[in-house]
């Protein structure tokens, strides 16, 4: 057991053994910037290295590690540099195997000391999944498919290593998504696991919620489940199955069967793509489902049994279950004037990214991928940021000014939608940009197209209101001012309008 760090010309080591916990990286002050977007470092369960750092800092730092009941404790960077790949805790304690270890290593390394990327956020520990071997992406490596055969789980040295290998995975599968927008999914997924993507039929709303699964599960199929909605679902019994109590059994569902393995994996994510969701009322055979998500306990009851029910199969079905947080939801909605329209309580709930247009011009040749990442729930977690003091109060204040233009159309913000909107902002931090100003700028305007523009329809009194709206959103917010014209267009034509349309 122990807890230490060592400082190394400008290297900064931080390293626990035993069952201690690593200082969180929040811990220090973002003006150190030993963990910030334009810093060097990186981050396992067991170790945090940060680079290029100044004494100054390096000072500061120490005294929090200290306050924080870490010890200083000299050691050779091979060594250190070979605990942070291999986590054996004999390195740590005997100093005499650093000494026979240090002429070995550079060759059990099989490489140069290597400096990551400036990372955006918090760095990975090693996913869960199939026990992968422990091994870093280079830059090349990142964006670049491997060598023929090489196929081992990799972990990523941190998130902007992540991000830029999901980008590379997404244009080597063939497919041209605005590289915005695969950024926007994947941050909705990381604040909220319940979104929602909507836009014409053959967009790629359905093959995105796919290649994003593979891309951070390792490419495994059993992670992965695609649940066709079908007309005319007028209850749950077709997502979480019913109790047949003339056979004394449980008739299960994919989807259920699929909830239940989450819960028993809850390290690893799971995917779900409600295809075409809204050809049947969601609040119809969803209501239980939405609600679970929702409460405090996030438990669903599936039927009377105290002791559990079996399925013909012999699978047991628990009375209750918990939605396990390590289940991420994705529905697809064509926009199709049949469909019924979303409820409001149900858009207060999810994001709504929209895929409207197609880029025809452009074309990817599907190539192979056989790099595999895997993104476990811990990693994920260390991921989720949170915003400063005055970023905070910048938002807050801009929702304030939102409400007092729109609340009085039967709009209002709810204190939910603040609050997840605060959440994405913060997760968004160094990914649209390394400005931070202009990252805040562009997560902002996006969570008012997708959380608060989506609530927003009605006849000509409305009119009114979205011009003031838009002269607000007109030279800050331009992708939310593009819609609400568009909004505004649609109400002139027909004299209806809303999100969808």
């Amino acid at each position: 057991m122990g807890r230490f760090y060592t400082r190394k010309k400008g290297s900064l080591y931080i390293y626990v053994i035993g069952k201690e916990e690593l200082i969180e990286p929040n811990a220090f002050p973002e003006e150190l910037n030993l963990f910030g977007a334009e810093s060097a470092w990186r981050l396992n369960n067991w170790m945090a290295i940060s680079r290029e750092v100044q004494e100054e800092k390096m000072d500061r730092a120490e005294r929090i590690l200290r306050m924080n009941g870490f010890n200083a404790k000299s050691l050779e960077e091979q060594v250190l540099e070979e605990y942070f790949r291999s986590g054996d805790e004999s390195l740590i304690k005997g100093r005499g195997l650093a000494s026979k270890l240090r002429g070995g290593l550079p060759a059990l390394l099989g490489m140069e000391e290597m400096l990551p990327e400036p990372a955006m956020m918090q760095e990975t520990g090693a996913p869960s999944v199939a026990k992968p071997e422990k091994v870093s992406l280079s830059t090349e490596e990142a964006d670049l498919p491997p060598e023929r055969g090489q196929t081992a789980v990799q972990v990523p040295r941190n998130e902007a290593e992540l991000i830029r290998y999901l980008l590379a995975y997404v244009k080597k599968k063939g497919f041209t998504y605005p590289e915005w927008l695969v950024k926007n999914y994947y941050i909705c997924l990381k604040t909220k696991p319940f979104v929602i993507l909507t836009g014409f039929s053959g967009m790629g709303k359905t093959a995105l919620t796919k290649l994003m699964a593979e891309a951070l599960t390792g490419s495994r199929s059993d992670r992965y489940l695609r649940v066709a909605i079908q007309p005319g679902w007028l209850d749950d019994e077709k997502i979480l199955g019913f109790y047949n109590a003339s056979t004394e059994r449980y008739i299960s569902t994919p989807f259920l069967n699929f909830l239940l393995e989450a819960s028993k994996t809850p390290d690893e994510p799971f995917f779900v793509c409600l295809d075409e969701m809204n050809l049947s009322r969601i609040e119809h055979y969803l209501s239980r489902f939405l609600s679970a998500m929702e409460s405090m306990d996030r438990e669903v009851t599936l039927h009377p049994i105290k002791n559990g029910v079996e399925t013909e199969d012999g699978q047991l079905i628990p009375a209750t279950i918990r939605v396990p947080r390590n289940l991420f939801i994705t529905g697809t909605i064509d926009v199709d004037k049949s469909s019924p329209l979303l409820s409001s309580s149900f858009l207060d709930c999810v994001n709504l990214i929209e895929f409207m247009e197609a880029d025809l011009g452009e074309r990817y040749k599907e190539e192979t991928f056989e790099n595999r990442m895997a993104l476990d729930m811990e990693t994920l977690t260390r991921f989720r940021r949170k915003l400063r003091t005055r970023a905070e109060e910048e938002i807050v204040k801009t929702l304030f000014e939102i409400n007092q233009i729109i609340k009085g159309q039967g709009f209002p913000i709810s204190f939910r939608v603040r609050n997840e909107i605060l959440a994405y902002v913060a997760n968004s931090q160094g990914i649209y940009s390394q400005n931070s100003a202009e990252n805040l700028r562009m997560a902002l305007d996006l969570q008012i197209k997708q959380r608060v523009l989506t609530k927003i329809g009605g006849t000509e009194t409305l009119l009114p209101t979205l011009e003031r709206f838009h002269g607000f959103l007109e030279d800050r917010f331009p992708i939310s001012a593009e819609k609400t014209e568009k909004m505004k267009e649609r109400l002139g034509e027909a004299g209806f309008t809303n999100f969808s349309l």
